[in-house]
């Protein structure tokens, strides 16, 4: 391979890479809480939830306490804001198996409200 093929090859690369964008903290956070979520880490999902809605979020959790789940194609972005919030809408599934029962929850069906704390993000509701 020529050098000059090489060198462009490599500038290419590197362009298209800087292009690719990262994803914002918020969108992480709700990708975060969700794997809390079908983990059932109580401690990681209370941590990343506003006081407010701690209790909706432990219900959610109590829902999926005795069967498995699994997050199957997650993927989450800002979706903008409301107030003060910061809107994360995502795509993806909850899959839970209640016995041979497999049931599908859709995660575009929802958006997520979140607001920046001194510790970080947190989700406030959906």
């Amino acid at each position: 391979m020529k050098p000059i093929t090489l060198l462009a090859l490599i500038c290419v690369v590197l362009v298209c890479a800087a292009c690719t964008p990262e994803k914002s903290e918020a969108a992480q956070t709700v990708e975060v809480y969700l794997q809390a979520l079908v983990d059932k880490d109580e401690t990681r999902l209370v941590a990343l939830t506003c006081p407010d809605y701690e209790m909706d979020a432990l219900l959610e959790l109590d829902a999926f306490q005795n069967v498995v789940t699994t997050l199957e194609g997650l993927a989450c972005e800002e979706g903008g804001t409301e107030g003060d919030y910061t809107l994360v809408n995502c795509e993806g599934q909850i899959m839970a198996s209640y016995g041979a029962e497999q049931r599908q929850f859709d995660l575009s069906e929802r958006t997520y409200r979140l607001l920046s704390s001194a510790d970080g993000w947190l989700v406030c509701g959906d």
